[in-house]
């Protein structure tokens, strides 16, 4: 059973840094990454006491959500307020079981974190859209 929290305690540091890293998916998702690495620095995992922080050079306030499958890291969407308008995901880290080829598909992960961003937008004042960058500098704006 999928479930999802904002914060992480540190024994998923491995975890988490494997997802993001080192994720055979992530070519999938070159042009985008590179990206994001340009225009927002490159993401680092740092324990922070009694929990897993997502930090990225160029940002001051960097948050995450991320997805759990019983006690399994499976999902991980780091993300920022880059404008009072705007959120912006900064790195979207999905197992490759849970990827649109994966055998768990139809749990249609992406699109649940997607999903938490959105709702979590629209209790914030002034936010409008999220930002994704997606292709070689492109991007695309959601309306939250």
């Amino acid at each position: 059973m999928l479930r999802y929290t904002s914060a992480l305690s540190p024994q998923y540091g491995e975890a988490l840094e494997r997802l993001m890293f080192f994720n055979p998916g992530q070519q999938a998702a070159l042009a985008a990454i590179v990206d994001s690495v340009e225009a927002y620095g490159e993401p680092q995992v740092i324990a922070d006491g009694e929990r897993l922080r997502v930090k990225v050079a160029k940002l001051e306030e960097v948050q995450a959500l991320f997805a759990l499958d019983d006690d399994t890291l499976v999902g991980a969407l780091v993300y920022s307020r880059v404008a009072p308008e705007r959120l912006a995901v900064i790195h979207l880290a999905v197992d490759q079981d849970y990827a649109a080829q994966g055998k768990l598909a139809g749990q249609m992960l992406v699109m649940r974190l997607l999903d938490l961003l959105r709702n979590n937008a629209r209790r914030i004042k002034g936010v409008e859209t999220i930002r994704m960058m997606y292709g070689h500098r492109r991007f695309r704006d959601i309306a939250v």
